[in-house]
């Protein structure tokens, strides 16, 4: 070994208090030196030799599966966690990782099972249940995806992102009038401008698709187009539409009176 050489090996094992490191921390700050460097291979073969040699695997086997994890290797990353969780069942922080990488890689049963087991270690478990109702989701379990959305309100009432997941269930789940009602909620709530642009949009094109249907109904309907002229609300909640505030005002503006033959007109001209 050149005296250069030595010296970056000194400096690779020393911790940030300037002390020399010993034992599993070595093999670390220097597995984790060689992943910076690009060298993944040799960081893994680091990390397996700190295994032979410490009797706390725990952290090794968490660093080893964030190190199969950048390699995209899930089967290997999860198969760390999982031997790192059975030495320390109760570490909350192992449990999340884990839990990451499932959901990663779509394994949304397994998602499930652990979301659950975290849950029981952790009852209050934010990040626990936000992957369950993902999972719920992509499942299309809708009702249990809202329940665990509905706990994750209970659990932190002031995030606008659990009531912008409760709106996008709702509107999966063809619910328009509670999807228009938490995505308004989400706007009162002063989201960031993402979140706040999408909800927007999502109201907009709730209320454009309600109108459509109105108007069609009041079409071929003139006792339903008689009340939408002398009172558009009430006649569009009698039928079951819920429009947001901006929406009522859009229907409000529609001449009921002289939609027949409007209506006759746009057709003729559509379809000659």
């Amino acid at each position: 070994m050149f005296p250069g050489e030595a010296h970056l090996h000194m400096r690779e094992e020393t911790d940030q208090t300037g002390k020399r490191a010993t034992g599993v921390e070595a093999h670390l700050e220097r597995a984790r030196h060689l992943r910076r460097m690009g060298d993944s291979e040799a960081a893994v073969a680091t990390l397996r030799k700190a295994l032979r040699s410490t009797g706390d695997k725990t952290h090794v086997y968490i660093e080893l599966a964030d190190l199969y994890r950048g390699q995209r290797k899930p089967d290997l990353a999860i198969e760390a966690m999982r031997k790192a969780i059975k030495r320390r069942p109760n570490d909350v922080q192992a449990r999340e990782i884990l839990l990451e990488i499932l959901l990663e890689t779509g394994r949304f049963d397994d998602c499930i099972e652990e979301s659950k087991a975290l849950l029981r270690l952790s009852p209050k478990s934010l990040s626990a249940r936000d992957v369950l109702s993902i999972a719920y989701i992509q499942k299309d379990m809708i009702e249990r995806a809202l329940q665990v959305t509905n706990e994750m309100i209970n659990l932190d009432p002031s995030s606008p992102a659990n009531h912008f997941k409760k709106a996008l269930l709702y509107q999966q789940k063809g619910d328009v009038g509670n999807a228009i009602h938490e995505f308004t909620r989400v706007l009162e709530m002063n989201p960031d401008d993402e979140m706040a642009e999408g909800a927007q949009q999502a109201i907009e094109a709730l209320d454009s698709f309600q109108i459509r249907h109105i108007v069609m109904l009041a079409v071929e309907d003139f006792i339903f187009r008689a009340k939408l002229a002398r009172d558009p609300e009430s006649a569009a909640l009698e039928r079951g539409f819920y429009l947001s505030y901006s929406g009522m005002n859009m229907l409000k503006q529609i001449q009921f009176d002289e939609l027949s033959d409007v209506w006759s007109e746009w057709k003729q001209r559509s379809y000659h």
